[in-house]
Parts: structure tokens; C-alpha cells; sequence
């Protein structure tokens, strides 16, 4: 895949830089994608989801993801705020409408868009919902508490509090033995097997960063607010669930309680880059002639 046609950095009114690539063809529809998160980034792996000669598209790192500044930034960082950045990067590339395609947490973003600027929106496309109402964050919490302790003593934490109290610590070593705890746990139902003293390797500054702005996110509640649930119920969306992904089954009866939702199942858990998934969001999402 070649590189970006354009890259650059996006100012926000309040002192954030976003980090942008403008992929494609230019003059066809704009397409935004919406990373996975919250703390994630932008991956150029996205873009195997749609054909690239049909969109106009401009993928982002979110406020205090990836390549985006300042880098790991949680006071000015909530849902409402990381919504209005899409907006503003609308108007930025003088599109009238855009089309988006949400990933994990970005398809809560990609909701929120279209419930707050729903005439700028053509189309959206969702992969791998999460939808952090408060029933669904709940059972997410109780299921992390569980993994923390089953995949053993690697930290003093036993709770997302904790596991965000200690990367906060003084101490690097306790700041990295509770990033370590934390990504075994995340991972445990993947199935993938990684050795404590692999993952530790890999965690730099960078990484703590990120940890701390998804348990910012998830000790909020994910900004949830009861105007979140105000969606037109004739609002068309678009997903592709994997049939394994336990919450994001639950977030896709929730949609579809809420909006007019045409799901498309697939074998695949909470992986948008799953090939089954891959292969379902190319046919759902072709390049309009």
C-alpha cells in the first residue's frame, strides 16, 4: 500500500494538534475512519476495509492519541470533545457531507456524529461496535476485574482504579508492571499467549500514555450522557459484528434499539481487521458510482 497523499497537523480551538493522512482519490466521497480506542491510533490497515479509488479519505489520530498532541492528554479529552474534532475537521477539507467508518470505540464516535451533525452525514459504516451505556461499561468492568486476577499477581492492582492509580506511581518499575498486568488482562480472551517479560519490553512512555487515557475514558463511564441515547431511530446505519465479540453483541442490540441498523453477522470476535470482517465491510461499503 502507498503512503499518504497528504499528511499534516489539524490546530483545535483549545491547543491540540491532530495528527491527519488524506488517502485515495480526492473528489470522490470523503470518508472519515474512526480509530479504535479510546487511546489507540490511526492504522493504515483500515484502509483494506473499502476500496481506495471510490473515497476520499482522511483517517486521524483522536485528541492525545498516536502521533496527535499533546500526547497522552486527559484534561481536555471526553467523547463530546473528540466528536466535535471530526466536525471541525469536516469544514477543514470543505466537505459538505461526509460518510465515516467507525472501529471499536470509534463506532460510539461515529453515533455520536450523526446524532449531533446528521445533516453532514451520508453514510456509516460500523465494525466491531462498543456502545459504553452503563449496563454494558458495567459488565465490562467486572469481566476486566476478573481477568486482572486471573492472569495472575504481575501488580498490587486488582481493579481498573488501581491498575490507573499505579501508572501513575512514582516508580517506573511499578508504573510498567502495571501496564503489563493490564495489557495480559485485556488480552486473556483473545487467546494469544504472551509472555509477562515480552510485553514489558515493550512498554515505553508512550505506551503508559496511551493505558492511561483508555482508563481515563473507562473510569468516566466513557463520558456516557443521557443525551447520548437522543438518536433518530431513522438514522440508518450499517454494521459488521463478529459473532464472538461478547460486548459488542450486546452494543448491537443496543444500536438496534436505537436506530434503524442493518447488522451483518460474521465469525469473528472483537477484531475489525478480522478477514471475515474485512471481506463483509468491502461489499457493504462500495464505491458510489
Amino acid at each position: 500500500m502507498t503512503g499518504p497523499l497528504d499528511s499534516g497537523y489539524y490546530p483545535t480551538d483549545d491547543g491540540q494538534l491532530l495528527y491527519w493522512e488524506r488517502h485515495g482519490n480526492p473528489g470522490r466521497e470523503p470518508l472519515v475512519v474512526l480509530h479504535g480506542g479510546p487511546g489507540g491510533r490511526s492504522s493504515h490497515r483500515y484502509l483494506e476495509l473499502l476500496d481506495l479509488q471510490g473515497f476520499d479519505v482522511i483517517v486521524f489520530d483522536q485528541r492525545g492519541c498516536g502521533r496527535s498532541t499533546p500526547e497522552g492528554d486527559r484534561l481536555l479529552n471526553d467523547t463530546s470533545l473528540s466528536v466535535s474534532d471530526i466536525e471541525a475537521l469536516r469544514k477543514h477539507f470543505g466537505f459538505k457531507r461526509i460518510s465515516l467508518l467507525g472501529v471499536s470505540w470509534g463506532s460510539w464516535l461515529a453515533v455520536q456524529y450523526q446524532r449531533r451533525f446528521a445533516h453532514a452525514v451520508h453514510r456509516v459504516l460500523l465494525a466491531s461496535v462498543f456502545v459504553p451505556c452503563a449496563a454494558i461499561v458495567k459488565a465490562y468492568d467486572r469481566d476486566l476485574c476478573q481477568r486482572l486476577a486471573s492472569v495472575g499477581p504481575v501488580s498490587c492492582a486488582t481493579n481498573p482504579r488501581q491498575v490507573f492509580d499505579e501508572l501513575g506511581h512514582a516508580n517506573p518499575d511499578r508504573q510498567r508492571q502495571a501496564a503489563v498486568h493490564w495489557l495480559l488482562a485485556v488480552l486473556s480472551p483473545s487467546g494469544v499467549v504472551v509472555r509477562p517479560s515480552a510485553l514489558a519490553r515493550c512498554v515505553d512512555d508512550s505506551v503508559l500514555r496511551a493505558l492511561r487515557l483508555e482508563l481515563h475514558f473507562h473510569l468516566e463511564g466513557y463520558f456516557f450522557e443521557p443525551a447520548d441515547t437522543g438518536l433518530d431511530p431513522q438514522a440508518k446505519v450499517t454494521v459488521v459484528q463478529g459473532l464472538e465479540d461478547c460486548y459488542g453483541m450486546q452494543s448491537l442490540r443496543w444500536l438496534e434499539l436505537h436506530l434503524n441498523v442493518r447488522a451483518i453477522m460474521v465469525e469473528a470476535g472483537h477484531n475489525a481487521l478480522a478477514p471475515a470482517v474485512v471481506k463483509a465491510m468491502r461489499r457493504a461499503l462500495p464505491a458510489e458510482k
